[in-house]
């Protein structure tokens, strides 16, 4: 029975995070109500309460969900790319990142960053999720930029272009949520070009080239 009763709760959690979902993304995070959430997941008004605290708990469980999925999926492959190109491998990760966000509305999108600026609790929250993946992020380019360290013409310091490549991908995403003419591909096309600007003229000639 306690078994049951467990899956019923579960079930029930992932009905109120999809209705939650899709209500930030309709009405925008600050027109969306607890009780609008738990009328679309079929739960009581003081019901969801007992699994979410907050509106803003639903949404940093929501985007930090989403976000360690794309993480962790791409962790699995690191190792196995450590050993190939360095700007094909740094392209590669960084497009399998950038495509997740075309499963979301760009208003969704819209809505996270305007509660990572807020004061709020849960934006706090939110923020040290996010910070938290994203030194994980910069971690792993900077081993990446160690282990192809014999690539380059001259010496680099790993964590300030690790920094870089991070900070191109933030920039160009950011442009890519508030244009609403940008596509994924435009986004994909812009991220490339500017970490080919970044590396040229550093990396030695390989055979052929």
């Amino acid at each position: 029975m306690a078994g049951l009763r467990e899956d019923k709760k579960l079930q029930t959690q992932t009905r109120i995070l999809e209705s939650a979902k899709k209500i930030f993304t309709e009405k925008g995070y600050k027109k969306a109500s607890m009780a609008d959430i738990a009328k679309s997941s079929n739960v009581g008004a003081g019901t969801i309460y007992n699994y979410f605290p907050s509106k803003g708990a639903l949404l940093l469980i929501i985007f930090s969900k989403e976000f360690e999925q794309v993480q962790n999926r791409n962790v699995y492959k690191l190792d196995a790319v450590l050993k190939g190109d360095l700007v094909d491998t740094i392209i590669k990760v960084l497009k399998e990142l950038t495509l997740s966000l075309d499963h979301y509305p760009k208003s969704f999108l819209r809505e996270i960053v305007h509660v990572l600026t807020e004061e709020a609790e849960e934006s706090i929250d939110l923020r040290r999720v996010l910070f938290n993946l994203d030194e994980e992020m910069i971690d792993w380019f900077t081993k990446l930029i160690k282990e192809n360290s014999k690539c380059f013409l001259f010496p680099i310091n790993p964590e300030d272009a690790a920094y870089t490549i991070y900070s191109i991908a933030i920039t160009d995403t950011m442009l890519y949520i508030y244009d609403e003419n940008m596509s994924c591909d435009k986004l994909l096309e812009q991220i490339k070009k500017h970490i080919e600007f970044l590396f040229m003229g550093k990396l030695k000639q390989t055979a052929g080239e």
